[in-house]
């Protein structure tokens, strides 16, 4: 049965232990002329080798991390998954990137798009496949699923989007709130200097894959260079973004995103705005950047078992009930002892049929005198402040998004309290549960022409520790526009509005809700230049205030759905699976690079650090 356009590797013993008939450097020919290096993976005929006995669908996953061995091990384990469960699955290596012809110039060009969607169509005309197709993808696998739905291919049924955004500038690794982000930066943005150098497979370049090595390693550039040219909203940051026109997508949408993760804000506007999709889902739980079955913290849950009946239903018209379950389902969060690392997040699940819900009710918080009232009353005040640039290194988290180690998750804000002002109101008489986009307006005023606020939302337990809720960031610069920075002017006050982070969360009866603020965030944005003083004014003449988004009244939620709270099934590849017993050791014989490509292919697996440790986007 005719794959590719080229002779590919033979399907190896592993392959078939796992039931597969795989054929790796598969040539996909690109409109200008390219070829893309894919693996794909179909169930084996019983006792032949030639691919599966009755027509498939197919399930597509394009990035930029090296499909023949940094997650090869990974690859095969999701592929013998899918294809125990009647699929087949095709791992794309964007161009430029592992075995694929081509310069990766940048992330999300607009040729890697219009190869995603013509990949989407190449697989619809193969003889084995029933023409349905899906996409996934984690972070950047994520974002290309959403970017290649936007063109609409037209055997493209349905995606599953994992960690992802719909806006490269506001939610993503390079900016956030108009500041420029640095743990993010200095991770992701050099991890793929190295990642995007490395060459393809020798046997896929031939004879000459020196020469072409050296010529990709002269014509790679650094992505960082331009991301930091482009501190604006504009052309650049739209291109590969689905935002601000989510009507583009018409496949449905299953979206999984984490609290704790920096695109969760995303999934939330998805399912508000992609109105002409076939079908939303949107799945948040407690998590950091990862994988719901093994990021942490717990509870993790089966996401593969949710993005199979996803793919069943939209892929093979079976009535899985996906399609009836509530538009979000999100794990509403409890008072947790603050720490970096924790295990387990304290909450439940909930779900609402519609996202946004109809006249969701908010609660606003006037800032008094180191207070929170629920009217704003009292003298008007001016609370001082200088701007410290490491503020936000002892207390708060070390990275915008990706809280696994070293990163971390925030500790006790109590550690940050001393720089800026800190509001908190009386003990709570019932228990306030929030969900969606806190927002705090504030009168604000600055020494020196650029400056940044950085707002927390914590919980105050009653014996003292304060956990984060949330936070936002806002170059100050930008509070009118993000397109159209305008600078300061030293000693005028504004009024300016600073999106926190969505959030689901139960403050308690007894507990305390905290605002503060300060003017650096280190080191998850940049500080701002030079030092100075900032000023938050509130009062009835300057009306700053916290508004709080609440979950809906219990007669509007609807019953959660039951997860499997159980690994997904997966066959562990490598020496690093859950048992520790590798599934295949190195062959007598080989070359030391290759066992070295051997040992590196079998380092993601379902290994709980595997899978979280991701990279981003």
């Amino acid at each position: 049965m005719p794959i590719g356009t080229a002779a590919s590797t033979p399907t190896s013993d592993l392959d078939e232990a796992l039931g597969l008939d795989v054929r790796r450097d598969v040539r996909i020919p690109a409109r200008d002329g390219l070829e893309l290096s894919a693996n794909l993976f179909l169930p084996r005929a019983a006792g032949t080798n030639d691919g599966p006995a009755a027509r498939l669908p197919a399930i597509l996953n394009m990035d930029p991390y090296r499909k023949d061995d940094w997650s090869a091990g990974w690859d095969l384990s999701l592929a013998a998954y899918l294809a125990e469960r009647g699929y087949a699955y095709c791992r794309l290596d964007v161009r430029g990137t592992g075995s694929s012809d081509g310069v990766a110039v940048d992330e999300y060009t607009e040729a890697e798009t219009l190869d995603g969607h013509d990949t989407v169509e190449w697989l619809a005309a193969q003889p084995w496949c029933t023409g349905a197709v899906g996409m996934w993808g984690l972070s950047y696998g994520g974002f290309t699923s959403i970017q290649v739905a936007a063109t609409r291919p037209p055997h493209l049924r349905a995606i599953v989007a994992v960690q992802a955004t719909d806006d490269r500038y506001t939610d993503d690794v390079h900016y956030v709130g108009g500041a420029m982000t640095v743990s993010e930066l200095a991770q992701y943005a050099v991890s793929q200097v190295a990642m995007n150098a490395l060459p393809a497979l020798p046997s896929s370049w031939g004879a000459d894959w020196l020469d072409r090595w050296r010529e990709r390693l002269e014509a790679t550039p650094v992505w960082l260079f331009r991301w930091a040219r482009e501190q604006r909203d504009g052309p650049y940051w739209r291109r590969g973004s689905l935002a601000p026109d989510h009507g583009r997508i018409e496949a449905a949408v299953l979206q999984l995103a984490g609290w704790m993760d920096e695109y969760v804000d995303a999934a939330f506007r998805m399912q508000a705005r992609c109105t002409n999709s076939a079908g939303r889902r949107t799945i948040v739980g407690p998590w950091v950047h990862g994988l719901p079955h093994s990021a942490s913290p717990a509870p993790n849950i089966d996401w593969l078992h949710e993005t199979v009946r996803w793919f069943d239903r939209w892929l093979k018209g079976a009535d899985t009930g996906a399609d009836r379950e509530p538009a979000l389902t999100w794990f509403q969060r409890d008072p947790t002892p603050p720490e970096r690392f924790p295990a387990r997040l304290n909450g439940r699940w909930q779900a609402l049929a519609v996202w946004p819900p109809a006249g969701q009710q908010q609660r606003t918080l006037w800032l008094g005198a180191g207070s929170l009232e629920p009217a704003a009353t009292g003298p008007d005040r001016i609370d001082r402040f200088e701007h410290q640039p490491t503020a936000g290194s002892r207390g708060g988290s070390l990275c915008w998004g990706a809280g696994h180690p070293p990163n971390g998750l925030a500790a006790d804000l109590r550690l940050e309290n001393d720089n800026g002002p800190t509001y908190t109101s009386a003990p709570l008489e019932a228990p306030l549960d929030v969900l969606g986009v806190p927002v705090a307006i504030l009168h604000v005023r600055a020494g020196q022409p650029v400056a940044h606020l950085v707002v927390r939302l914590g919980d105050v337990a009653p014996d003292g520790p304060v956990e984060q809720v949330s936070e936002g960031i806002l170059n100050l610069t930008h509070r009118e526009s993000h397109e159209h920075p305008t600078p300061l002017e030293p000693g005028r006050q504004y009024e300016v509005r600073v999106p926190l982070r969505a959030a689901g969360y139960r403050f308690p009866a007894g507990h305390r809700v905290q605002l503060s603020v300060a003017g650096a965030h280190w080191p998850v944005i940049w500080p701002s230049p030079g030092a100075g003083q900032l000023a938050i004014h509130h009062g009835p003449r300057a009306p700053s205030r916290l508004e709080l988004p609440l979950v809906p009244a219990a007669r509007e939620l609807v019953a959660p759905p039951g997860f499997r709270g159980e690994p997904p099934a997966l066959r562990t590849v490598g020496s690093e699976s859950p048992s520790g017993k590798p599934m295949t050791t190195p062959r007598p014989g080989r070359s030391r690079f290759a066992r070295t490509r051997a040992k590196a292919a079998c380092s993601r697996t379902a290994r709980r650090p595997s899978t979280s440790a991701r990279p981003w986007p």
